[in-house]
């Protein structure tokens, strides 16, 4: 039987384009994989680790920097499509899948940026890119929110994880309170105090969660 081919894909934060390259196990045969734009300003770095987790660096086309996330084998390679978001804007900006999946994907992400433009009467990326990401008063902690979607998708794969309509599928938002875990399609939540990596950590022996 033939492997499906698998993609993944991010936006660049310079030139908008997407950017797809073919991924399978055998492309981690040195542990890492770079995935660059032709244009040259911008690479997604992806490394499998000793407990068959990857650890991936993609660029975000709303931060302009990188975001870091840990997500399982079986997550990349074996579902049919996944897609990652930025902690901040909550858009999709990391893609797994096959072509199909990519191809809608990415025109899907296409047009949100482009209304993005559109509402806030920007002519460029630069124009909704903010300038200065290194001021502590600007952003939350990215390695807080990567540790509760390390957890939530963990949950979600080995199906321990329930709202009151059993959609299966859950995403995560910052809010003023913390970070919240919330069911798309019936709006159920749940929030988790983020005061630093080390608290988020003690909750990755959760075992079970229900949102409410």
């Amino acid at each position: 039987m033939e492997t499906k081919k698998r993609y993944i894909a991010y936006r660049c934060p310079s030139c908008g384009d997407l950017t797809v390259g073919l991924i399978g196990k055998f492309a981690f045969s040195a542990d890492l994989l770079r995935l660059k734009c032709p244009c040259g300003e911008s690479a997604l770095d992806a490394k499998i680790r000793a407990n068959h987790k990857l650890e991936i660096s993609v660029p975000c086309v709303y931060c302009k920097k990188n975001h870091n996330y840990t997500v399982t084998e079986d997550i990349a390679f074996l579902r049919e499509r996944f897609s990652l978001a930025c902690p901040y804007s909550n858009m999709n900006i990391l893609h797994f899948g096959d072509e199909d999946a990519i191809t809608e994907d990415g025109k899907r992400t296409g047009l949100e940026l482009s209304d993005v433009l559109k509402n806030l009467e920007a002519d460029k990326l630069s124009d909704i890119q903010p300038q200065d990401l290194d001021k502590e008063d600007i952003l939350p902690d990215p390695a807080v929110y990567d540790t509760f979607r390390f957890l939530v998708k963990e949950m979600e794969a080995e199906k321990t994880i329930d709202c009151p309509c059993h959609g299966g599928s859950y995403d995560l938002r910052f809010t003023d309170d913390g970070i919240q875990v919330y069911c798309p399609s019936c709006g159920a939540t749940h929030l988790f105090p983020a005061e630093s990596v080390s608290a988020s950590e003690d909750y990755l022996t959760l075992d079970k969660l229900e949102l409410k």
